[in-house]
């Protein structure tokens, strides 16, 4: 094991419990806000456009925007944007944001669910990748078939005996695998410390592998849902390094003893 690993395993246990600090930014969160999560990573020359997708959201609910910055180098331009960001209403968009000292990876975002769920908060929250550019019903189209122990997202495949074997689905057809990016998740995800201590630490990055695993284990409910979402930047993707490791870590969720 190396430092770099030793540090990263030390971070990962004082996150998943707890330890960051979430900074309000932009506004102060509502009561009945729903929580949307998003990982940053080398993209930030998206912010600004960020922003603005997720203010002109037509939701009834007001949405509470938390950003996870994987990267130290760009914490000042994030700063800088979210300074001179005014949402059309406080009462409708607040935004906080946490600076990470090294890249966790996108299963930070679960990181801050789990705070949310210890600090009172039930239900859905919607999880959201800064290379995806969403239309304005992104948010009241999760949260119309968001439920308990439901799992629904743009990016969802049937899955045939390989990570790659997948098939494409119809609006609310069942499931085997939900991407992070672009999905609504009951926050009872992270209800038990397991989720977080029976995920292979080498497999940490693949984490919507692993939160498709872990529900469907449980007996929850994965589904697609079309929405309108295009991708950007597609070159910065951290996923084009984990081809080969995707399709090791499905082999290891289907092992018999995992089943």
């Amino acid at each position: 094991m190396t430092v770099r690993d030793t540090v990263w395993r030390g971070f990962y246990r004082l996150f998943s419990r707890g330890y960051f600090r979430m900074e309000r930014v932009v506004g102060k969160p509502s009561a009945d806000a729903v929580p949307l999560v998003m990982c940053l990573w080398n993209r930030p020359d998206r912010i600004e456009s960020i922003l603005e997708e997720l203010d002109r959201q037509d939701s009834m609910r007001p949405v509470r925007v938390v950003l996870w910055n994987n990267k130290r180098a760009d914490r000042a331009r994030y700063r800088r944007a979210l300074a001179g960001f005014t949402p059309r209403s406080d009462s409708t968009l607040s935004v906080e944001l946490v600076g990470s000292p090294i890249n966790m990876g996108g299963i930070a975002r679960f990181f801050v669910a789990s705070k949310l769920r210890r600090s009172g908060y039930r239900g859905s929250f919607i999880m959201l990748d800064d290379d995806e550019v969403v239309p304005a019903d992104f948010v009241t189209r999760l949260l119309d078939v968001a439920g308990p122990r439901i799992i629904a997202g743009f990016w969802a495949f049937g899955l045939d005996g390989s990570y790659w074997n997948r098939q494409a689905l119809a609006d609310g057809e069942p499931a085997d695998y939900v991407g992070t990016g672009g999905c609504v998740c009951d926050i009872d995800i992270v209800a038990h410390r397991d989720f977080f201590s029976l995920l292979p630490s080498q497999y940490a990055f693949m984490e919507d592998q692993w939160m498709s695993h872990y529900a469907q284990s449980r007996g929850w409910t994965l589904q697609k849902i079309d929405l309108e979402i295009s991708f950007v930047l597609d070159e910065t993707n951290q996923a084009h390094g984990l081809v080969y490791q995707k399709e090791e870590f499905y082999s290891y969720l289907h092992r018999d003893d995992l089943r």
